[in-house]
């Protein structure tokens, strides 16, 4: 059999391969659709319980995105940029969440946050309790999400050439300048990725959610914890609602990429 005829069969396998991939791991997301149809998306903004939860898991990913650009991009440029002993440590720490089940996070938080945990029961008696509120929710959302923005967003950083920042501070520019000017717009791309990964991750974010800050409607109840407790009793409301965060997910990514598209970045930077 002739090169060409070895190449195309090879072809065909992995073609047929990745057709029953995308029949397993994406095809389960198509019985939403055909379950609720696009124009049933409303059926799950009339059930309060589903639109409070909506726009508790909006707000609350936002605002744990909101930290992880606070907190994880100086410690995704630490990570990427300066060398210090004990480096790799830190860095497996950092990206230790990533590799734990949601639910061992959830624990690990309430017996360090909760009302008698560890650090929490001083805030608890001050008056200020952290667990099974909503600041629970962004707290579990951050935590479990935030590593993924950290590890994007150090691997886009990596590849924008050191040479590029060094010639930038021997122009003058201060090294926050250089930051600003250089490195930030040549590994924008990454770090746009590592922001809607974040967001997407703190949006389904239900395990550490459901035991930190529980499930209580209208206070600490998610979309994902939602979902969950409306398909024991109101089927239809929480298909709808699923079918409205896969839309909101895809809307990101969508954006995301447009907004890659208008900076007019050098896709083989990041």
């Amino acid at each position: 059999m002739s090169h060409d005829g070895k190449h195309n069969r090879a072809a065909i396998v992995l073609i047929i391969l990745t057709a029953l991939f995308l029949m397993v791991a994406v095809g389960p997301l198509l019985g939403l659709f055909v379950y609720a149809p696009p124009h049933t998306l409303l059926a799950a903004l009339a059930v309060e319980e589903a639109r409070e939860a909506l726009w508790l898991t909006l707000r609350g990913s936002l605002l744990a995105v909101g930290l992880a650009l606070v907190f994880g991009l100086p410690t995704a440029v630490c990570l990427a940029r300066v060398n210090f002993r004990g480096k790799m440590l830190i860095n497996a720490l950092v990206e230790l969440p990533i590799a734990l089940p949601p639910l061992v996070m959830g624990v690990a938080l309430i017996l360090i946050w909760g009302r008698k945990g560890l650090l929490g029961h001083y805030l608890a008696e001050a008056g200020y309790p952290l667990s099974y509120t909503w600041v629970a929710v962004v707290i579990a959302q951050f935590v479990v999400a935030a590593p993924y923005f950290v590890r994007i967003a150090k691997t886009a950083i990596e590849q924008v050439p050191v040479s590029l920042e060094e010639a930038s501070m021997t122009l003058g520019r201060s090294l926050p300048a250089t930051f600003g000017l250089v490195t930030l717009p040549l590994a924008g791309r990454g770090i746009l990725t590592a922001v809607v990964t974040c967001w997407a991750r703190a949006m389904s974010e239900f395990g550490a959610t459901v035991i930190f800050a529980g499930a209580f409607p209208g206070r600490t109840q998610t979309a994902p914890t939602a979902i969950f407790t409306l398909m024991q009793h109101e089927i239809e409301a929480a298909v709808a609602l699923a079918l409205v965060m896969l839309v909101f997910s895809g809307l990101a990514f969508v954006l995301a990429q447009v907004g890659v598209g208008r900076l007019g970045l050098a896709g083989g930077v990041a």
